[in-house]
């Protein structure tokens, strides 16, 4: 015996099939578990049961759900090197092996002969700690519940545009506390108008924050603007439109915004708990364009630099690879960015590389080459910026070591200094980003 493999076909509520490989040749029955302490302790007894001392023993699977985490768990327990692979890559292998039969037992022979086709390209699953794991899920319930807050002040933007159009230039910002109480208790424009002045002024005053003055002048000409625009408001619509209905729903919307307003600040605090315990050294937040929010979404994601083999190789889990074509002995360059990867640190990254840019003078110079003299648009050169900040976050999680600006000479220098070299040397002119921004020619109507 050379080699053991065990493909796996995992089922999110069903019962799970694997079937046992020496040498590519099956051995005994499939396998049957559930998820369950005593099945898998079963299961992996059979896949260690009768395997020679230095034999080694890859087991692969897809990504189904969650399920993959116990298998994969109790199997590395026990020294299994455990292989998840995409379901692209097994429904390929199965039109080639069984064009006809799709079953579960199927996909565990085809995933059992996998690593026969591609055993190179294909690397050990990650187990994450449960530190890593839980600030993995934190960061990704942060940007789901970001995502909705967005959706909401989109939805009340529309409906002030729709509803009340001269309401949003009276109002401060569509995210400050003052205008959502205004819009969760006075979006009905006949309420704004039985409400006497002072009552107006004294709401405005108890729900001002911030900048917001809480008396004097700016209460007054809002009150006056409150009471001005709803009278317009109901003379556009008169008695076609139900504004109770409406402040309805509203308010529902603002209070789906401070709730998660709400959960998005606790999940920050539970998420910078896991971040000092998970990155001690906070060396992440050193480099340009890492701040609060995106350096535990970074050290929950990629967790351990140890289990990359180099700077390729996280590149390439972060998305940031280009796809290869090459034929005759002829590479051809510039081709796009493969669609792999996680879309959240994509996007993690992009934003990161943006800020980056304006303020590291070698970022910049990178971005204002390829704007500038090869003629790339804004996104490309935000993506090439963006591969070589993988770069140094691979080497500050690895070393430990704090990221230090310098300048063009080598030098060590200031956030303020940086900044300086970049507005001087690569500012890309206004009339190079025009250029290089697609315009649509609309044909001028006949006369």
């Amino acid at each position: 015996m050379q080699r053991r493999t065990v493909g796996i076909d995992l089922a999110i509520s069903a019962v799970q099939v694997a079937q046992i490989f020496d040498d590519g040749v099956p051995v005994g029955k499939p396998l049957r578990f559930r998820l369950t302490a005593n099945d898998l302790k079963q299961f992996v007894d059979a896949v260690v049961r009768d395997v020679p001392l230095g034999v080694p023993i890859v087991a692969v699977m897809e990504p189904t759900g969650m399920a993959w985490f116990p298998v994969a768990s109790w199997l590395e327990g026990v020294g299994v090197r455990v292989i998840r692979v995409k379901g692209q890559r097994v429904k390929a292998l199965r039109q080639y092996l069984s064009e006809h039969a799709k079953t579960d037992l199927a996909d565990a022979h085809v995933l059992g002969a996998l690593p026969s086709f591609g055993y190179r390209s294909l690397d050990p699953v990650h187990v994450p700690s449960p530190q890593h794991h839980a600030l993995q899920r934190l960061t990704k319930q942060r940007h789901r519940y970001q995502e909705l807050i967005c959706s909401s002040r989109r939805r009340i933007l529309d409906l002030i545009r729709w509803a009340c159009p001269e309401l949003e230039p009276v109002l401060p910002d569509t995210t400050t506390r003052l205008t959502l109480a205004i819009l969760a208790d006075f979006f009905d424009p006949h309420r704004v108008l039985k409400t006497r002045r002072d009552t107006l002024a004294r709401f405005i005053a108890d729900n001002a924050s911030g900048n917001h003055p809480h008396s004097g002048p700016f209460v007054d000409d809002l009150v006056k603007s409150l009471k001005e625009t709803a009278r317009k408001t109901i003379a556009l619509h008169a008695d076609r439109l139900d504004f109770q209905a409406l402040q309805f729903e509203v308010r529902q919307e603002v209070e789906m915004l401070r709730l998660l307003s709400q959960n998005i600040a606790e999940l920050e605090k539970r998420s910078e708990l896991l971040y000092e315990q998970v990155h001690p050294s906070d060396a992440l937040r050193s480099i340009p364009g890492i701040g609060i929010t995106l350096a535990p979404l970074l050290a929950g994601v990629i967790a351990r630099t140890e289990r990359f083999r180099n700077e390729r190789q996280i590149r390439g889990f972060c998305g940031l690879f280009p796809k290869k074509n090459s034929s005759g002995g002829i590479e051809r360059p510039g081709q796009r960015i493969t669609k792999s990867g996680s879309d959240r640190i994509k996007r993690a990254l992009f934003l990161a590389a943006d800020t980056a840019r304006k303020i590291d003078p070698d970022l910049a110079a990178v971005y204002w080459r390829l704007m500038v003299k090869k003629g790339h648009h804004h996104k490309q050169a935000i993506c090439a910026v963006a591969t070589r900040l993988v770069n140094r976050i691979y080497k500050t999680m690895k070393t430990g070591q704090r990221y230090i600006l310098r300048g063009p000479n080598g030098q060590e220098i200031s956030v303020a200094e940086a900044k300086r070299i970049v507005r001087d040397q690569f500012t890309v002119p206004e009339e190079i980003r025009r250029a290089r921004r697609r315009h649509v020619e609309i044909a001028p109507s006949p006369a």
